[in-house]
């Protein structure tokens, strides 16, 4: 066969140099191709049509392959589907569709939502505290950073108006019998409650409350006119993001609408341990107490 190429007037030489040219201008072509190709990475995906408040099963997860482009930190990566069954869908997501972070409140989605921190702490609730208030005292919003804990203190100096007794007729009035001397002891436990009554003061978070937002703060922009820069007046409410006991909503709730005044402060650890409240009359105490211990030392 060689001889018939040859016999016809083609140069193998020449042959063989073109077919070497050719394999390597294919070959760097391919490997040009490979190179100008984005890297890709393995993302999950939804195996079906999820839609708002759906719990994510394993069968509704499935690893897919995407181009790695400014979103990839976006989306869940595909080792990580333990973080992720079980969790709820926080927004709809569409068969084949990518995962986002945000659109799903489960482990894997920490940071990224705060509802996403609930899945830490079941039975808590995420509590708005308008800072603006009227009956809330408070350093400025700028004062707190997320993870602080703060303890809320509601003041109360009156009880609110109870409802009349309605007169009673005379042809209904119906004697009764002399009531029992209570005992020394009942008379005690009785006084000892009937201080309780307001004024008094009260710690609604012993343990303290864990800040894990602050809302309504300025946004900083660059100024266009020069280098510096400058801030963007807002006029949002200012809040500050509470985790609560569920038990606590409506307490907190009924003490931003009754207490006569709100005192919110910072706290350093947030062991401190529950207390039955202070009284105006335990105030009278305290200072009873002190002058005695002055004056009993002066003599």
């Amino acid at each position: 066969m060689l001889k018939r190429i040859a016999s016809t007037g083609v140069n193998l030489v020449v042959l063989g140099v073109s077919v070497g040219i050719f394999l390597a201008a294919f070959i760097a072509l391919n490997a040009l191709g490979a190179a100008q190709k984005p890297p890709t990475i393995s993302v999950l995906s939804a195996t079906r049509d999820l839609n708002i408040g759906d719990v994510i099963r394993a069968e509704d997860l499935a690893v897919k392959t995407v181009f790695q482009d400014d979103n990839a930190g976006l989306y869940i990566p595909g080792g990580e589907v333990t973080g992720v069954v079980g969790g709820v869908v926080a927004q709809p997501i569409f068969i084949g569709q990518p995962i986002f972070r945000s659109a799903i409140i489960a482990q894997a989605a920490e940071g990224t939502r705060l509802s996403a921190v609930l899945a830490q702490f079941p039975g808590h609730s995420l509590f708005p505290l308008p800072l603006d208030a009227m009956n809330l005292v408070s350093p400025d919003a700028e004062a707190f950073l997320p993870g602080d804990l703060i303890g809320v203190t509601v003041v109360i100096s009156t009880r609110p108006q109870q409802i009349s007794t309605p007169t009673v007729m005379p042809d209904m009035i119906v004697v009764e019998e002399p009531a029992m001397t209570p005992a020394p002891q009942e008379m005690e436990e009785a006084e000892a409650l009937g201080r309780a009554i307001p004024p008094l003061a009260k710690d609604l978070f012993p343990g303290g409350a864990r800040v894990i937002a602050v809302q309504g703060l300025a946004q900083q922009t660059e100024s266009s006119e020069d280098s510096g820069s400058s801030f963007n007046m807002d006029s949002r409410q200012k809040m500050l993001i509470l985790l609560v006991p569920n038990q606590s909503r409506e307490v907190l709730s009924l003490a931003l609408q009754q207490g006569d005044r709100l005192v919110v402060s910072l706290m350093a650890r947030g062991d401190e341990a529950p207390s039955a409240g202070f009284t105006y009359w335990d105030f009278e105490d305290l200072f009873k107490s002190d002058r005695e211990e002055v004056l009993g030392g002066e003599r």
